[in-house]
């Protein structure tokens, strides 16, 4: 008796994977996890113990995504930065604690330069003449000062008169006396940092040195160079003025006679002076056209003939201020 033989049967179907597009069994599919899992792996034993070490050593955290996060890792102080921060960003200005106010009466038109761990506030006007008093704080690790102290005053009252420190030494140079009529006279104090004393105030005379100016200024911009002191600008009895004179240092520190420089483009007082790399910049200020936004640029050649003397000023109106 014949029977029937039984069919093959219908073909098995082949399981599908990742939106039907891969064979589940084949090796597309294979190479697909293993290449997810080396990344999970990457990402669960490299990145995230990196981000970890971050997270505790840092006070904020860049996570190398752009994306939203509900966290917040930037510290409180950052205000309204982007967080992270962006390098070389200032946190916004605040008032510092009464305690750190001068004392009274109030000062204008005084300068501030910091030698060692102090900071002097030198001279000013208590509004209706100029002082002799200079006041000095003690910078703190935290990023503030503590208050001020009556540190050694000047040889004669003194306000808008041009500071820095160079070489050890703070440099007063010109300014308005109490009579409010301009100086030419030079100030120069040179602290014992390893005493840890200011010392006291020396003159010219005091030291036996020509380094009073040539013509009496006040408001003019003191620049610390390399090898010495520039003045620049400032107003005699006459108005504002365009001269520029130099004080080089000798082989000793001592500070020499002041020699005339390249003039101003204009006459110009009370300015914003700066040195960034072999130049000099002249912000604003006020001639005798009254208040103006120019920059000024002097040039300090740092090889040949003339070897640290300033040559020449340019103005141009893509630098000037707003």
């Amino acid at each position: 008796m014949a029977t029937q033989a039984l069919s093959a049967g219908p073909l098995p179907r082949r399981r599908r994977a990742f939106f039907g597009l891969l064979d589940a069994d084949g090796w597309g599919w294979a190479f697909l996890k293993a290449f997810f899992w080396f990344i999970v792996i990457v990402f669960l034993l490299g990145y995230i113990p990196d981000r970890a070490y971050y997270f505790t050593v840092n006070r904020t955290i860049d996570l190398g995504i752009l994306a939203w996060s509900p966290v917040n890792f930037c510290p409180p102080e950052d205000e309204t930065l982007p967080c992270p921060a962006p390098q070389g960003a200032v946190v916004p200005w605040h008032p510092s604690p009464p305690e750190l106010a001068l004392p009274a009466p109030g000062r204008t038109d005084g300068a501030v330069a910091q030698v060692g761990t102090k900071m002097l506030y030198v001279g000013g006007s208590d509004g209706s003449k100029a002082v002799s008093d200079v006041y000095a704080a003690d910078i703190v690790q935290v990023g503030n000062f503590d208050k001020w102290q009556k540190g050694p005053s000047l040889p004669a009252p003194r306000a808008d008169a041009a500071v820095v420190f160079l070489g050890g030494s703070i440099y007063a140079v010109g300014g308005l006396d109490d009579k409010g009529a301009p100086t030419a006279t030079t100030y120069v104090l040179t602290p014992d940092l390893q005493a840890g004393s200011l010392g006291q105030w020396k003159t010219a005379a005091d030291l036996n040195l020509k380094i009073d100016l040539p013509e009496a200024r006040a408001g003019g911009s003191l620049v610390a160079l390399a090898d010495g002191l520039l003045f620049v600008g400032g107003s005699s009895a006459n108005g504002p003025s365009d001269m520029v004179w130099k004080a080089t240092l000798d082989r000793t520190g001592k500070l020499g006679a002041w020699t005339p420089q390249a003039k101003l483009a204009q006459p110009t007082t009370d300015s914003a002076a700066l040195l960034n790399g072999n130049y000099v910049w002249l912000v604003g200020g006020r001639t005798t056209n009254g208040v103006v936004a120019t920059v000024e640029r002097g040039f300090v050649p740092n090889s040949g003939a003339q070897l640290g003397q300033l040559t020449a000023w340019a103005t141009g109106q893509g630098a000037d201020l707003p």
